[in-house]
C-alpha cells in the first residue's frame, strides 16, 4: 500500500505532529507499505531529502515570501487560539478573519502541487494532518481513500462560525481521526456526519520510550543537579502550554522540598520559525521566572533530539504537564512509557491518560497550590512515585502501544479502500499478477490440527505459484510436513523465529540470550511443556505461571493464539518472517496473497498484499482482511482458488 501524508511539519521539526508522523510512517514501513511525506517548505529548506527511509516533499518548490506566512500564520494561530481556549472570539465568517486569504493561498499552492505529485506518483491512500492543510481534499482526485487526523482540542465551546467553517471542510474527507470519544462528540454535536468519525490515540514510540536506569549518569550529561529531585516539562512555550502554572507552584513545592528543580524540554516549532507571534508568551515565562527568584531552581534545556528524549525522562522523578488544553499530550504518554508519575492538569487529552491516584494526579486547570501539593506528595514519598511509576507503564502496554496505533491505521485505510473499490476482489485479480500465495497452517490450511487438507493443497498447487506456509508450529514438526507434502517453496515456524526452505533446506533462526536462558529455565521447571528451536509454547493457563518464573521479560514476549500461548523473542513475529522469506524468493510483498483466521496472524496481515480471512477468522482479522471467504478453514482456501480461477 502506497500511502501519502501531508501535513504543515515533518520530522526532524520538533512537535507532537512530527513526532506522531513519523512513528507512524516508520511502522507502517516496517509493515512493507510506502509513505510519502508532503509538508510547507521552511525557508532555507531543500525541497526534496530522505528522512529515515521516507521519501519527503517540500513544497511549495519556491520558498513561500515570509509576508505571506506572516498573514497565513495570522489566520492559523487565530483558529489555533480558538481552539485552546485561548481566543477572543471568531468575530464574523472564516472569510473576514484576517490572514484568511494567504491561508487559502498557501492551500492552493500546496494542494495543486500534491495534486501533480499524485499524477505522476498514484497513491493508494491520502492522509491530511491538521486544520493547516483543511483545503486539500479539494485538490485530491475521490477516488482515493482521503483521510484527516485533527490533532488539537476541539470542544463544544468553539465559536459557532469557526465551527461551521471547520465541519463543512471536514465533511470533504472519507474520515476524520480524533484522539479523544469527547472530540468526536462535540464535532458530531456540531454537524460532523457521525459515519466520518474515528478513533484512534496518538502513535508514540513505545520501542524507543522505556525506563532506563543510571539516572545520575543522565543528570551528568544533561547539567541536571545530580542530587536535586526533578520536575521534567516537556513542552515548547507557547500560550496554551503550563509553564506558568509550574513556576507559580514552585515556590510553595521549594519550601518543603528546597532539592526541588524543575526542567523544561522544548525549542521552536515551524510556526515560531514563520512567524513571531509566539515570541510574547516566552518573554513573559522568562520574566516570571526572574520575578519569583527562580532563576537559579529552573532550567531550560531548549531543543533535545527525539532519540535522545529517553535519557531525559530516566533524569526525572516526576513528569508534569499542565496544558490550558491538550489535544492529547503525546509528552505524557513518552513519559509514562518511561516508567513515570505524571502530574497533569484535568483536561480532556491528559484525562485519558493519568488515572488520578493510579499513575499520577489530576489538578484543576491553573491551580498552582494543587498543583504544587501533587509534585510534594510524588518528590517525597519514593514508593508512591515507584509505584504509580509502574502503573504508568502498565496502562501503556494495555492501551497506547505503538504497534495498537499503526494496526487500527492499516484497518482504517483497508476499510476505505473496500469502501471506495467494491470491485476489488479475488475475482478481480489477475492470477499472473499473483507472485506467491502465503498461508497460516492450523485452523486454516486444515480441517483436523496438524495435518494439511489434501484437497485444499492439491488445489493450491494447480495454481502453479510459489507456497509459503507459516505457522507457530515447532520446526522440527514444521520440516516433517514439508517432507511429507511436496510443494511448499518457504516454511515459516515458531511465529517467525525459524524460517526454512525445503528445496534448499537453508534454516535462518532467529534468537536471543533473553530467550536462550528461558528455554533452559522452562526445560528445568516445567518439563512438560513444548519447546521449540527458539519458541516455548504454553497452554493459556500457564501464562501467569511461566511470567512469574521468568526473572524479566527483557527482550520476551507472549504471543496468544486461541487457548495457548508462545513465548518468544520480542523482535520476532510471523509477519517479519514471511517478509524475510520473500526477501530471500526475490518476491515484492504487494504481489502476494495472504490468508488467515488467528490472533497471531495480525502481523501476517499488516503485509502488504491481498489479505483474505477464512470464515472462522477471528474478528480483529476480518476487520483487517480484503476480503472473507464464505467458507471455514480448508473448504475457504478452495473457494479462494476457485475464485482466482475465475
Amino acid at each position: 500500500m502506497k500511502v501519502v501524508f501531508a501535513s504543515q511539519s515533518f520530522y526532524p521539526l520538533i512537535g507532537g505532529v512530527s513526532t506522531y508522523l513519523i512513528n507512524l510512517a516508520l511502522g507502517l514501513k516496517k509493515h512493507g507499505h510506502e509513505v510519502i511525506e508532503i509538508h510547507l517548505r521552511p525557508p532555507f529548506e531543500e525541497s526534496e531529502s530522505e528522512v529515515k527511509g521516507i521519501g519527503v516533499y517540500r513544497v511549495p518548490r519556491e520558498p513561500l515570501n515570509r509576508e505571506l506566512l506572516e498573514k497565513y500564520s495570522q489566520f492559523k494561530e487565530a483558529v489555533y487560539k480558538e481552539c485552546h481556549g485561548e481566543g477572543t472570539g471568531f468575530k464574523g465568517k472564516a472569510e473576514e478573519i484576517p490572514g484568511f486569504e494567504a491561508y487559502k493561498e498557501i492551500n492552493d499552492v500546496i494542494g495543486r502541487q500534491v495534486a501533480e505529485l499524485l499524477s505522476g506518483q498514484p497513491a493508494e491512500v491520502v492522509h491530511v494532518h491538521d486544520f493547516q492543510l483543511l483545503f486539500l481534499y479539494k485538490y485530491i482526485p475521490r477516488g482515493i481513500p482521503l483521510v484527516f487526523t485533527w490533532h488539537i482540542p476541539f470542544s463544544k465551546k468553539i465559536p459557532k462560525q469557526l465551527a461551521e467553517f471547520l465541519i463543512q471542510h471536514m465533511t470533504g474527507f472519507d474520515k476524520v481521526i480524533f484522539s479523544t470519544p469527547e472530540y468526536i462528540k462535540a464535532a458530531i454535536s456540531l454537524g460532523l456526519p457521525k459515519e466520518k468519525a474515528e478513533l484512534i490515540y496518538p502513535i508514540t514510540n513505545t520501542k524507543l520510550f522505556k525506563p532506563l536506569k543510571e539516572k545520575e549518569k543522565y543528570r551528568k550529561k544533561y547539567g541536571i543537579p545530580v542530587k536535586s529531585k526533578i520536575v521534567l516539562c516537556v513542552q515548547r512555550i507557547d500560550p496554551k502550554s503550563g509553564h506558568e502554572q509550574l513556576l507559580q507552584a514552585m515556590p510553595l513545592v521549594l519550601k518543603r522540598i528546597p532539592s526541588a528543580r524543575l526542567v523544561f524540554v522544548g525549542g521552536e516549532s515551524l510556526s515560531n520559525k514563520i512567524s513571531n507571534s509566539r515570541e510574547k508568551y516566552a518573554k513573559r515565562v522568562k520574566a516570571l521566572v526572574k520575578k519569583l527568584g527562580l532563576s537559579r531552581k529552573v532550567i531550560f534545556l531548549g531543543n533535545v533530539e527525539y532519540e535522545k528524549m529517553p535519557e531525559v525522562y530516566a533524569a526525572a522523578d516526576v513528569v508534569a504537564l499542565v496544558s490550558k488544553q491538550e489535544g492529547f499530550g503525546l509528552a505524557v504518554t513518552e513519559g509514562m512509557a518511561c516508567g513515570k508519575p505524571v502530574v497533569g492538569n484535568r483536561t480532556t487529552g491528559i484525562e485519558l491518560q493519568v488515572e488520578d491516584g493510579k499513575n499520577g494526579f489530576l489538578v484543576p486547570v491553573s491551580d498552582y497550590k494543587k498543583t504544587a501539593e501533587a509534585i510534594e506528595k510524588i518528590l517525597s514519598d519514593e514508593m508512591l512515585a515507584e509505584r504509580m511509576g509502574k502503573n504508568s507503564r502498565k496502562i501503556v502496554e494495555k492501551r497506547f502501544k505503538t504497534e495498537k496505533g499503526i494496526t487500527k491505521h492499516i484497518e482504517l485505510y483497508n476499510r476505505l479502500l473496500k469502501e471506495k473499490n467494491p470491485g476489488w476482489s479475488l475475482k478481480g485479480i489477475k492470477l499472473e499478477d499473483i507472485k506467491a500465495i502465503i498461508l497460516d497452517f492450523d485452523r486454516t490450511l486444515t480441517k483436523k490440527p496438524g495435518k494439511i487438507n489434501k484437497r485444499a493443497f492439491h488445489e493450491l498447487k494447480s495454481l502453479k505459484k510459489p507456497l509459503v506456509l507459516a505457522s507457530g508450529r515447532n520446526i522440527s514438526f514444521m520440516r516433517e510436513l514439508s517432507r511429507r507434502n511436496h510443494g511448499l517453496r518457504a516454511i515459516v515456524a515458531e511465529n517467525g523465529s525459524v524460517v526454512f526452505f525445503p528445496r534448499s533446506k537453508e534454516t535462518i533462526i532467529t534468537d536471543n540470550d533473553f530467550m536462550r536462558a528461558a528455554r533452559k529455565m522452562v526445560r528445568e521447571k516445567f518439563q512438560d511443556l513444548s519447546v521449540g528451536s527458539v519458541v516455548v509454547h504454553a497452554p493459556l493457563k500457564l501464562k501467569k505461571d511461566l511470567r512469574k518464573a521468568l526473572p524479566s521479560m527483557k527482550g520476551l514476549k507472549f504471543v496468544k493464539n486461541i487457548d495457548r500461548v508462545m513465548l518468544l523473542p520480542k523482535i520476532v513475529d510471523k509477519g517479519k518472517g514471511v517478509l524475510l522469506a520473500l526477501h530471500r524468493m526475490g518476491i515484492e510483498p504487494e504481489k502476494t496473497i495472504i490468508v488467515g483466521d488467528g490472533e497471531n496472524d495480525v502481523d501476517l496481515f499488516n503485509i502488504p498484499g491481498y489479505r483474505v480471512a477464512v470464515a472462522n477468522a477471528v474478528p480483529k482479522l476480518k476487520a483487517l482482511a480484503d476480503q472473507v471467504t464464505e467458507h471455514e478453514s480448508a473448504r475457504g482456501v478452495i473457494e479462494i482458488v476457485q475464485k482466482l480461477k475465475h
